[in-house]
């Protein structure tokens, strides 16, 4: 993803929004609040996101504060995480900066064997502490998991209602009874309340906030068989429409069914948020922010891959004062750290130099729908470094880049001869081992590796993999059919590997300046496991 100059239509579409809410163009609208609600491991799972055509896993799932929040806000129908692991994620998210300039929150668990003063993330701002510095009264709830700084300090965590929230289906589970388990959802959701009370009445009166919302759901573990109980989930209603490269069998329909019921825990966890803020008169000028650090953990080709179950994840914007024309579907590619960027223009910040990202506000605020198409993204970068790889004799990262236009994804394997997930054959036992995390379908895929009808399936998920991947994600969805060696797309190829390699020299990645290696040594590498 490229920052371009922008061209005079974004002048005009911000003058046009101005004008049309009967405002001054220099006149300033009072400072915004912000607050992101950012599931943890969270793919592009929502109803909002079903589709006429093609029978999907999104059409048995019910998210209806997510859906209410787009058709009034801007969905993005395409977005992506710039990596999908979580410390990478959500440091590249708070910097607006690609994840692998991020120097120990380019990886997992923050591996770093050099001075921690050189550590390039410690000299780097996020947008809560630039907010922060600009008189905002910032916080966080449940989950960082990147440097403290990023978060002005320890003592800007509000948990004081608890985190049982973080194990919701678990906890439901406990009800004996339908009337028992709503009474422990309600439970929950008052913790979530009363830790967003705690921030709001820590601020001075009037104070702009920023509040970033993270509990681990719908993170592994959860509650097996809860879908049906809890959320009313029939695991038989996926039939037919399980991705291709996923076994559409009992057990990975229940556990994917359950996977949808921590998805829609978190959005009835948005919505009392929501409530809360109308609650205070807040909800009008409050830009409220929901998406996911990547996709699903414990399926084939989800989290810590870069194919769209890797990378793609849900994401709304809603600001009833801000956005010119609301209900609105932006389908060019975006990437998450175009969010920092936005957070500061919108609250009349500069962009911050050190940021990658590309503001969002223009398309918040054009009320020309042609002109949205002119001012979205091209095309987005994402890729991967170390993430678990446990029980690797190296430990050594698995280092990808990609490139993704509307029509075409290109992955570049800078280590082919590496296993990507976990080295074959996988285990049948169900812990968090290498990058396919355990659980009920990472033990079907262990207990049928072996098996013809499903070999090329596991092969598909955790085999080696070549050293460039190209996707045609119109006409092929899931991303089944590699064409990088097809004669008629040698030329897009061509293309995209060329701009791709020229973005990761111009901006310094380790993975191709120099010798290209170094993620593989200190201070990257550590034999921390």
């Amino acid at each position: 993803m490229q920052r371009l100059p922008r061209p005079l239509f974004v002048i005009i579409c911000l003058a046009l929004s101005s004008a049309a809410w009967g405002q001054p163009a220099s006149t300033p609208d009072p400072r915004p609040n912000i607050v992101f609600a950012f599931a943890d491991d969270w793919g592009r799972y929502a109803s909002a996101y079903r589709e006429a055509n093609r029978p999907t896993i999104n059409d048995v799932i019910n998210t209806p504060v997510f859906d209410e929040l787009s058709k009034n806000g801007v969905l993005f129908w395409d977005a992506h995480v710039s990596a999908p692991s979580c410390s990478p994620s959500r440091t590249a998210v708070l910097t607006g900066r690609h994840f692998f300039r991020n120097g120990s929150g380019s990886q997992l668990h923050n591996p770093w064997a050099g001075d921690p003063a050189d550590d390039p993330v410690t000299q780097l701002e996020s947008y809560h502490t630039l907010l922060e510095k600009a008189g905002y009264h910032t916080g966080v709830t449940y989950k960082t998991h990147v440097a403290s700084h990023l978060f002005v300090g320890r003592d800007h965590h509000y948990n004081k209602a608890g985190n049982q929230v973080n194990t919701y289906s678990r906890q439901v589970a406990k009800g004996t009874t339908a009337v028992a388990r709503e009474q422990i959802k309600q439970q929950l959701l008052e913790e979530v309340r009363d830790n967003f009370r705690s921030f709001l009445d820590a601020g001075k009166s009037g104070q702009p906030f920023c509040w970033y919302f993270s509990p681990t759901n719908p993170h592994r573990p959860w509650q097996r068989e809860s879908a049906q109980a809890q959320w009313g989930i029939n695991p038989d209603d996926l039939k037919g429409r399980m991705p291709a490269f996923m076994p559409d069998v009992p057990t990975i329909r229940q556990d994917m069914a359950d996977y949808l019921g921590e998805c829609m825990a978190f959005d009835a966890q948005v919505g009392v948020i929501v409530d809360e803020l109308k609650r205070r008169g807040l909800f009008e000028n409050t830009i409220l922010v929901i998406s996911g650090d990547h996709g699903a953990p414990g399926f084939p080709r989800g989290k810590t891959n870069l194919v769209n179950f890797g990378t793609q994840v849900p994401l709304v914007i809603h600001w009833p004062k801000g956005i010119a024309s609301p209900g609105r579907r932006i389908d060019n590619p975006t990437s998450l750290v175009d969010l920092a960027p936005t957070y500061l223009e919108a609250v009349g910040l500069p962009v911050h130099p050190q940021m990658d990202g590309r503001s969002l506000y223009p398309i918040l605020r054009c009320p020309d729908a042609k002109g949205i198409t002119y001012l979205g993204n091209t095309h987005v970068l994402t890729g991967r470094e170390r993430h678990h790889l446990h029980g690797r004799a190296d430990n050594l990262p698995y280092p990808s880049r990609a490139i993704r236009t509307h029509n075409y994804l290109l992955i570049r394997n800078f280590k082919p001869d590496r296993w990507p997930q976990y080295p074959l054959p996988l285990r049948t036992n169900e812990k968090t081992d290498g990058d396919f995390d355990g659980g009920p379908t990472k033990a079907w895929f262990a207990e049928h590796q072996d098996d013809p009808a499903y070999a090329p399936l596991v092969q598909l998920a955790v085999g080696l993999r070549p050293p460039i991947e190209l996707y045609d994600l119109i006409e092929d969805p899931d991303q089944m059919r590699n064409l990088a060696d097809s004669p008629e797309h040698q030329a897009i190829k061509r293309q995209l590997s060329d701009r791709l390699m020229k973005e990761l020299t111009d901006r310094g990645d380790p993975r191709v300046v120099g010798d290209g290696d170094g993620f593989d040594r200190p201070p990257y590498l550590t034999n921390r496991r």
